[in-house]
């Protein structure tokens, strides 16, 4: 089994997550004439504003909020494409965030809204409340990329110190709010993703203050004060719908795979964890199917983690989790395997993932690479860098989370 196979499955998985595939099917229950607002925030933010345009036309209106580089691939419209940072705001991601407010606050009874949401939304979408700097802000995401705090754990502190987030951007409207929604959170809770921001939420200003204290932040941050006095978040009302996550996206996989002649077992769709743990307990599970002699390709999807720590490697959770398994792997005759995100950056370089074989740990000794060391330091990029066997694919405008196949030949 060779790379190009095994990359062909995740382009499959990427193509089905992308606006123009999983999108225009929920357009149907609008009616063409009907007027509609626009909002949303995320990587998809542009390509979906554009399957929005694209069924209801001048009658849409809006604005959307994505990443730089993310830009629509089509005409928008009457609907208003911004772009800020990722993962770590900036000015525009404030500016975007107070626009998405104050349009959706000026919606009329009669219009309905369509809020298009999808993974990055959180930093995107970014206003603090007026006591927290933006400065202050930044320090605290920075803090939890690093930390090893879920997704989960992040996205619950970072609605508590913003006025868009929890809810708050749905609450702000008075039309008929439907949020179409493409999950990059495991598990896909409505809550969590893109911070939740036109979905009830349940967590309070105490969670958040307990997620500081569990990785340490700052005790003399002034975002602990505000915490300590932060307004419950509002309720919400509207309809909600899933249009794409990391399960279509392995089926799809699974699919194409399976009609090429392969039989596939899925690992699980969820995955979480630290990277390294996940690869030594999935070199096990490959090396158990090798030892029973019969070809099988393993899927995997979900999100894992790096905790870096002191650490200045560079990498991302796929890479790190792939050079850990070329670790366990030892070298085994007939495994291969890749792990890339769906969106197509894998950490802090504009990379996906990357691709191990039975002569990875070979090439990596040959190149004067000690794996052991570069595991330490969370060096990932480095490693792949160093092999040339990076996947790259450039940004997909789109997020599910990451793919993961191991085949055994």
């Amino acid at each position: 089994m060779n790379k190009t196979f095994l990359f062909s499955l995740y382009e499959e998985a990427v193509r089905v997550s992308k606006p123009k595939h999983c999108l225009p099917d929920y357009f149907s229950t609008f009616s063409k004439g009907e007027r509609g607002c626009i909002l949303g925030a995320g990587k998809a933010a542009a390509d979906m504003a554009v399957e929005a345009y694209n069924y209801i036309g001048d009658n849409a209106y809006g604005l959307v909020v994505t990443r730089y580089g993310y830009e629509n691939t089509a005409p928008t419209g009457n609907i208003e494409v911004r772009l800020a940072a990722h993962p770590v705001p900036d000015e525009n991601s404030v500016e975007g965030a107070k626009a998405l407010l104050a349009m959706a606050s000026r919606v009329a009874p009669t219009d309905k809204v369509i809020f298009l949401i999808s993974g990055g939304g959180s930093s995107l979408a970014c206003a603090p409340p007026s006591t927290i700097s933006l400065d202050d802000k930044l320090a605290l995401h920075k803090f939890l990329l690093r930390s090893g705090a879920s997704i989960e754990e992040m996205n619950t502190v970072r609605k508590h110190v913003s006025v868009i987030k929890g809810g708050r951007l749905a609450a702000a409207s008075k039309g008929h709010n439907t949020s179409l929604v493409i999950s990059d959170v495991v598990g896909d809770d409505p809550a969590f993703i893109a911070s939740g921001l036109t979905v009830q939420d349940t967590s309070t200003p105490h969670d958040a203050l307990a997620i500081l204290d569990k990785y340490g932040f700052d005790t003399s941050s002034n975002i602990r004060g505000y915490l300590a006095r932060a307004p419950e978040l509002p309720r919400v009302t509207g309809d909600y719908t899933l249009v794409a996550n990391a399960q279509s996206a392995i089926d799809a996989a699974v699919k194409k795979a399976n009609a090429n002649g392969w039989d596939t077992h899925i690992i699980s769709y969820t995955e979480k964890g630290e990277a390294q743990k996940v690869a030594k307990r999935h070199a096990e599970i490959a090396l158990e199917h090798k030892k029973a002699g019969k070809p099988i390709l393993l899927l995997s999807g979900g999100e894992l983690t790096v905790t870096l720590g002191d650490s200045q490697g560079e990498g991302g959770p796929n890479q790190e989790y792939l050079m850990a398994l070329a670790n366990a792997l030892k070298g085994e005759a007939g495994i291969c395997a890749l792990a890339a995100d769906t969106d197509g950056v894998d950490g802090s370089k504009d990379v996906a993932g990357g691709f191990i074989d039975e002569h990875t740990l070979t090439r990596a000794t040959q190149n004067g690479l000690d794996i052991n060391a570069l595991l330490a330091e969370h060096d990932s990029f480095g490693f792949f860098d160093a092999l040339g066997s990076h996947i790259k694919i450039g940004p997909t405008r789109t997020n599910v989370n990451d793919f993961r196949v191991i085949c055994i030949a």
